[in-house]
């Protein structure tokens, strides 16, 4: 992990994205945990619920009807629709919404549009604000819609008033229903359903027609078996969404240690995130994208360390979720661009001609950017070690030593431990453990 050039707080954000938005994932809203704006009148978002336990927006779960999770397959299932409510919970009250609504509140274009009841000023005010983060917002007047903008289906609705306009009001959302979808499945692993009433609306899988899909418990769907878990949402612009995971069965195991298999399947999810930083669709895109960057070839290849650099400026000035590269050329370091402490590289190779010129290391994701998603997504008190070295964690200094699997003491506290090494930036073991 040594260290390169400082990047900038404002690239910070884009490598939440990366978190997630290593697959075009949940943006910012996933890696702000900070509710969205309240004053009086600001915004609102729905309430959130389980869809068969209490549940608050902080700490959604999921459970069998009834109560508790008694078995095995309950308890894995509906762990994982903690997580799942956990993802929603980020889209309906993350940063990316606090931005939105704060941009739409303060545009005085759509305020005067709205107030001069004028459909298509207050129609292009709102494509102004989209800024690639809403997905979908509509306006009302007198409680009609005047104007909206955005495509395709929207979850986790916010609505509030529009200052000036004597009640206008707005809702918006920043989370496409393709993006949660695909975020749940790849961390979860999981297939997920979104279902109005009976009627699937969207999901990973088209389930066979007339499949009736239970808030919670055992499902045959085709030839497959499944355990299913609820979490209760809102569509945009309303009215009741339900997400159901459905878990395949033959993916469903727990540790010999009962008490283990909460910790168990939260560990894995917490492995899944970091494998994504490592494996995803996106990283592949991405360091494609890099080895087909003409200037960054041509720099490489003239061993021009200054327009190297830039080069690789360029790729965070066009948003492209890279927060650290590192270029060598015949096994010699040219340059080292980023932030210190990042994890999962993966390499790419720079060709002229059918020439090798170069090779580069790059990661998406640095370690407070996975601490964060990991914490947020898992609940888990998160440890980053090289060796004896803490080098990032919710714990200072955290226990002296914890387990590949089992429980630790800390400070007058018990936790569950699940622990996996991965791989620190540009090389060595990164040992990441969990805590429940």
């Amino acid at each position: 992990m040594s260290a390169g050039t400082p990047h900038r707080r404002r690239r910070r954000r884009g490598l939440c994205a990366a978190a997630l938005g290593a697959y075009a994932l949940l943006g910012c809203a996933a890696c702000g945990a900070a509710p969205a704006g309240r004053d009086a009148g600001s915004a609102r978002t729905p309430a959130f619920t389980a869809a068969t336990a209490p549940a608050s927006a902080a700490q959604p779960s999921a459970a069998a009807p009834g109560g508790t999770p008694s078995t095995c397959a309950e308890t894995v299932a509906a762990t994982l629709g903690e997580i799942a409510g956990r993802i929603y919970h980020a889209a309906a009250t993350g940063s990316n919404v606090g931005q939105a609504v704060k941009r739409v509140r303060g545009s005085a274009a759509l305020a005067r549009a709205v107030s001069a009841g004028d459909a298509a000023a207050a129609r292009s005010a709102l494509n102004s604000l989209l800024a690639g983060q809403i997905a979908r917002v509509e306006v009302l007047r007198g409680g009609r819609q005047l104007a909206a903008a955005g495509t395709g289906a929207a979850i986790a609705p916010v609505t509030g008033t529009i200052p000036g306009t004597g009640g206008g009001r707005f809702v918006l959302s920043v989370q496409s229903d393709r993006t949660y979808l695909q975020v749940t499945h790849q961390v979860t692993g999981a297939e997920v359903l979104l279902l109005t009433g009976s009627h699937v609306v969207a999901g990973t899988i088209t389930p066979p027609a007339n499949l009736t899909v239970p808030a919670a418990g055992p499902l045959k769907a085709g030839s497959r078996d499944y355990q299913v878990a609820s979490v209760t949402g809102a569509a945009f612009p309303s009215g009741a969404l339900r997400i159901a995971l459905l878990v395949p069965g033959s993916e469903i195991s727990c540790p010999a240690v009962a008490g283990q298999t909460r910790a168990a399947v939260l560990g894995r999810v917490g492995e899944r995130i970091y494998e994504e930083e490592e494996h995803s669709p996106y990283v592949v895109a991405t360091v494609r994208k890099m080895e087909a960057t003409g200037a960054f070839r041509s720099a490489v290849a003239a061993r021009d360390a200054a327009a190297t650099r830039q080069a690789i400026l360029g790729f965070f000035a066009a948003h492209i979720h890279v927060v650290r590269v590192r270029v060598a050329v015949a096994g010699k370091l040219l340059i080292d661009v980023g932030g210190p402490y990042a994890l999962a590289p993966v390499a790419g190779t720079l060709r002229s001609g059918g020439r090798v010129i170069g090779t580069f290391l790059m990661a998406i994701q640095d370690d407070a950017g996975y601490l964060r998603l990991a914490r947020l997504f898992t609940g888990a008190q998160v440890l980053m070690r090289v060796g004896s070295k803490q080098v990032m964690g919710t714990l200072a200094p955290g226990p002296a030593s914890v387990p590949d699997r089992g429980t630790v003491a800390y400070r007058g506290h018990s936790y569950e431990a699940y622990s996996f090494t991965g791989t620190a930036f540009p090389s060595g073991a990164l040992r990441i453990s969990l805590l429940f």
